[in-house]
Order: C-alpha cells, then structure tokens, then sequence
C-alpha cells in the first residue's frame, strides 16, 4: 500500500470513540503485536477493525500503540487553582536530569483537546533525550485570549519546583506547539510580558511551530469570539510581535494542509529573518494538519519526516550551543 494512501485513511476516518470501546485497544495491541510484525500491516489492520468498531478516536489508536519502555510518567501535577490547570511530565528513562525541556503546546481550536491525547508527542521527545511537559489549558468558552497564553505561562513557572531544578534560569525550554498551541507557544515566543508576569524565568531555548496560524484571522469561524478582549489585533499576532529577542525557531507545515494557510508559514519566516532570528522552515510533502503532528508517533514515522526533521533541527541547535560555549572558554 502507498504510505501517502494510508496516512490519509487511517487518520482521517477514525474520529469519536463510543463508550465502552476503549477497552479494545488494550487486546488489540497484543494481538497486532503478535500476528503483524511489519509496522504498515500493523496499521492496517487498526485502521480496518476500526471501522468495524465503528468510529473510535485517532490518538487512542496511537497512544495504545506507542512504547511505554523510554519514559517515566508524571501525571496531573497542578500548576493553578483551576480544573484545568494541570500538566503531565515525561522523564526520559536512565537519563540523568538534563535542563533541556520540551513544553508541549496542544491544539484544538482553543476550545477542544486534551493532554491525555499526546501520550505519543511526550514518547517521541523523551527518546530524543528531552524531559517533555505537556500542559492542559482553560479552553473557550470558560476562557479568552489571553488565557491561553498565560496558562502555559503559569506552567513554565512552576517547572523549577516541579523538576527541583535551581536556579531556574538553568532551564533551557523548547516550546512546540501545533495547531493553535503553535500560536500560542509563539505568542510566548514573541512577547516576553506573559513569562514576566507570570513568574516565569526559565530561558526560552527555542521555538519549533507546527502548523500553526501566526498571522491570526480575527474573523475567521473558528477564532471569532475568543479573541474578544482584544485592544488591538495585532496584540496577538506573532508576526507582527516578533522581534530579535525570539528564539531560534523551526516552523514545519504540511504541503497537504487545508486547515491552516500557507501564508501564516510564509509571513512568520519572512518577519523573523527581517529581525535576525535564525530560523528553519520546512514544508513537509505529502503531509497534511493532523499526519504532521501525527507522523511523530513511533508507529507512524513512515508517513513523513517530521519527527526527523525535529530530532535534527534540536540536534543542530545544541551542537551550535555547545561550540559557541566551548569557544567562549577558550
């Protein structure tokens, strides 16, 4: 089967898991894993029961498929007095405390979407070597912008109690979001005051932005009505925010995508050149909203580069980090 064909079935058609039906997940990982060695017939076969099941959340399949063997799970540490005000800490197994952390930034519309959904996101950075955090945030309609933003914030705060790391300015954060946790994240990126009025002095290492819309459409049907507060709209546009302060950033899109414009990609590369940060794009083919996120996940790597592209763009930014501290020592 074309990888192409499948990336665009299996996780487009599975959608809403019906009540009772989570548990299938649990023998069905043993019996794919015992019957279909080869990762691609592996997919298959979860993409067809799927339908026989009927309709049943794409992350579910994911998550039940991906190694649990590289990573120790801290679950629902509270970084605020609200319900949603939680996040989860994945440590890379047998791997001494590295300042190096990723913070995780979901999407979903700002009002859907859930930490419990990326197990998949939290495996493929800690086998990258990074302790990965990945925040719940208030979603609309019990928030608006800036909540959002000054959740993760309020997250990053914490982080140096959370992962006893002093002083906190040793911690050195990568933020990735997709979607619009990707504008987030460059929100924080871009726009220091949210870190500085929340608390926050961990040092921003790094931005890597997964199709995310930086050139934000106000009027847009899936943005109207969280973004009310507003004074102005360019007070939550990362094009027009960023400046020379932003961090080193990566910016991934899929050459399919039909959620997010290609000009949102386009504009923020170009501004954040203007103004000197280094900054990677990479379109990625035969890739579409969800396949570039969803592509990290162990068992679909084969869809495309993207988790590739991240393991090498970190890989990059820290060799360049070691050598200019090595040449400032001597």
């Amino acid at each position: 089967m074309n990888p192409s064909i499948l990336s665009a079935f299996s996780i487009e058609r599975l959608a809403g898991c019906r009540p009772g039906q989570r548990h299938y997940t649990d023998w069905l990982q043993v019996v794919i894993g015992l019957a279909l060695p080869r990762i691609r017939y592996r997919l298959i076969f979860i993409v067809l029961t799927g339908l026989l099941l009927g309709a049943c959340e794409t992350t579910t399949w994911v998550n039940a498929l991906t190694p649990r063997d590289n990573f120790v799970l801290e679950k629902d540490l509270a970084y605020g007095p609200a319900q949603r005000h939680k996040l989860d800490i994945y440590h890379p197994k047998d791997r001494p405390l590295d300042p190096r952390v990723v913070v995780f930034v979901h999407g979903g519309s700002w009002d859907q979407g859930d930490k419990e959904d990326y197990l998949f996101i939290g495996q493929a950075f800690a086998q990258m070597g990074f302790t990965t955090v990945i925040p719940n945030y208030r979603l609309y309609p019990e928030a608006e912008f800036p909540d959002f933003v000054d959740d993760i914030a309020r997250a990053i705060a914490v982080l140096p109690v959370q992962l006893d790391v002093e002083p906190s300015d040793r911690l050195q954060i990568v933020l990735v979001g997709h979607s619009a946790g990707a504008h987030t994240a460059a929100m924080l990126a871009t726009e220091p005051k949210f870190l500085q009025r929340n608390g926050a002095t961990a040092k921003l290492h790094a931005l890597i932005g997964i199709a995310g819309p930086y050139d934000l459409p106000l009027q847009h049907a899936a943005v109207r009505g969280k973004f009310d507060r507003l004074e102005h709209p360019k007070a939550a546009n990362p094009v027009y925010l960023a400046n020379a302060l932003t961090p080193p950033t990566l910016l991934l899109y899929g050459a399919d995508d039909q959620t997010v414009a290609a000009h949102h990609i386009e504009r923020f590369s170009k501004r954040l050149h203007q103004v000197g940060v280094s900054t990677r794009v990479r379109i990625i083919p035969d890739a579409n909203h969800k396949t570039v996120i969803g592509a990290l996940a162990s068992r679909l790597r084969f869809l495309n580069s993207a988790f590739e592209e991240i393991r090498d763009y970190l890989s990059s930014c820290y060799s360049k980090k070691k050598s200019t501290q090595s040449a400032a020592a001597t």
